[in-house]
């Protein structure tokens, strides 16, 4: 076990046995020792492979900020290897017994840019055998703070982006009834659309008085609109909303009807949780037991579909609910949901489906590090393992597991570890990247998350959850570094609002004269909730 998981294991008990009370002094920063801190932890590999016993998940990694250790074979007569990074003009050496050690050794020297390596095989007589062994990545940026602070009022900034999805069409467009505003094109996505308004809605009812009658009343129709567009009892999917709708009247902006002309007839199968969060959420806040009832259905549907390993499929046929691709799904938000349901609601008989499918997640995704993306808007049949990446995946674990009320010592290693691989992989502390189209906002603000592999593009929703994954560290650990790093991000998502809208852009790359079309409220209610848990953090809640 890795020195820095022991560190943060240790921490974890002391906070858990009362050492990060309530009553702890203000939260103060000492930026030298955290930017040192992180220094000695980028020497660190990302959970490195293990030949024959563990794969090497970064084979399509482009860019790293802890030290990385990459596939490299055996070569026939080495008797050892010579390691050559050449970067920024000079090159870097060092000596290993095999092809895969990491570049601890020479990492903090190397300068951040493209860095191209060489591995050597050399006999006893330190002669050259076997072809040498190439990779070309880049050594990105590391965490140096301070930076730019957002204003500190963190709540503030919260309310005001749900000011904002409730004012514009996206909310709006459900103050006229339980019918899709199609004005507003992503309501082609109900179950994750139409699912984020509403928690944002309820959000805004909760914190602003002068909105709640009509807030609640926008995720009331929302919500009867996912009831309404549901499978029925005796189709294949009981109570499933679909992750794809327009009516045929309706013309979509070009890139949404180019996904649903090619999704129509199918759904991805993790997608109806999102609509049965949303479904207890407002029943929580209205008690009307139809939402809770048609959460508990799709609970329901899930635990009778599921495989005797414990695992679902990806994207299924929305008529027939079988299988179209060979991949099986990212099961940790429908953990989450039967977790919910047995632990806020006390409702029985999820027990097993719990632990088959943790034990699904260890072995196929955890162990291994596969973190692929399954996103409805891409093709998820042609992506080999490794090949798309993606930080939400790795983040929705460290969000379950560390959620419970007493995870383990084994949980909290893979969550440090999982956190780590979401910075080293998507996170930007600092960035050169210009976005032509806008030059007024090049370089682009920093530090930000990007989504995946295939769309590297800053998002607020993969900020934010990236973000609530340190604060999840930090409240287990005590770890200050996991939580200026939370901040930090988030401070970006203030720093980017719009002082007159309050909009919080879903892309980094927006200004904020676009149009709210381009805004996901499914993000927006995670950049809220991200604000609120710093907020509550920072403030002693």
């Amino acid at each position: 076990m890795r020195v820095r998981t022991m560190v943060l294991l240790t921490a974890a008990l002391l906070c858990l046995a009362g050492g990060c009370g309530k009553d702890a002094a203000p939260i103060t920063f000492d930026y030298e020792k955290l930017n040192a801190q992180a220094r000695q932890e980028y020497l660190q590999p990302v959970h490195p492979g293990l030949s024959g016993e563990q794969p090497f998940w970064n084979g399509y990694s482009f860019k790293f900020i802890y030290a990385p250790a990459f596939d490299f074979k055996d070569v026939e007569g080495a008797a050892s290897y010579s390691y050559t990074a050449s970067a920024g003009g000079r090159d870097f050496n060092f000596m290993a017994e095999t092809p895969r050690e990491a570049l601890s050794e020479i990492w903090d020297d190397l300068p951040v840019g493209e860095v191209t390596l060489c591995v050597q095989g050399l006999n006893a007589a330190g002669e050259a055998v076997g072809e040498p062994q190439r990779r070309s990545f880049a050594k990105d940026h590391p965490f140096c703070g301070p930076y730019e602070d957002g204003g500190n009022d963190y709540l503030q900034a919260a309310i005001r982006d749900a000011e904002y999805v409730h004012l514009s069409a996206i909310g709006q467009g459900w103050a006229k009834g339980a019918e899709p505003d199609m004005e507003y094109g992503l309501n082609c996505y109900p179950s994750k659309i139409w699912s984020g308004t509403i928690r944002t809605e309820l959000f805004l009812a909760e914190h602003r008085p002068q909105y709640r009658q009509q807030a609640l009343q926008i995720a009331r129709n929302a919500a009867d609109a996912l009831i309404a567009f549901s499978q029925k009892d005796g189709d294949e999917l009981p109570g499933f909303p679909p992750t794809y709708f327009c009516p045929d009247t309706v013309e979509l902006i070009w890139y949404l009807k180019r996904v649903i002309d090619r999704n129509r007839p199918y759904t991805m199968f993790a997608d109806a949780v999102m609509a049965a969060d949303a479904l207890l959420d407002i029943y929580d806040a209205t008690k009307e037991k139809k939402y809770f009832e048609h959460a508990c259905k799709i609970a329901e549907t899930y635990r009778n579909l599921q495989a005797e390993d414990g695992s679902w499929p990806v994207k299924v046929s929305w008529s027939t609910g079988e299988p179209v691709t060979p991949g099986r799904c990212m099961p940790t938000t429908i953990l989450q949901l039967a977790a919910r349901l047995k632990g806020q609601y006390g409702v029985k008989g999820f027990d097993r489906m719990i632990s088959k499918t943790e034990e699904w997640l260890w072995t196929n995704t955890i162990s291994n590090f596969n973190f692929n993306g399954q996103f409805e808007d891409i093709t998820v049949a042609d992506k080999a393992a490794y090949q798309n990446l993606t930080n939400c995946i790795a983040v929705d674990c460290v969000d379950y597991f560390l959620s419970k009320e007493h995870p383990s010592k084994k949980e909290i290693a893979a969550c440090c570890e999982i956190v780590r691989f979401a910075e080293d992989q998507f996170t930007r502390w600092q960035s050169e990247l210009k976005d032509d189209s806008h030059p007024e906002i090049e370089p682009l603000t920093t530090p930000f998350v990007y989504e995946q592999y295939s769309f590297q593009c800053p998002i607020d929703s993969s900020t934010a959850c990236v973000a609530m994954a340190w604060m999840h560290i930090y409240r287990l650990t005590g770890d200050l570094l996991a939580l200026a790093k939370a901040k930090a991000l988030l401070d970006t998502l203030v720093k980017v609002q719009d002082p007159e809208t309050g909009c919080i852009p879903t892309s980094l790359y927006m200004t904020w004269s676009h149009d709210c079309t381009e805004d996901w409220s499914n993000c927006a209610f995670n950049s809220i909730r991200a604000l609120v848990q710093l907020d509550g953090i920072l403030n002693g809640k």
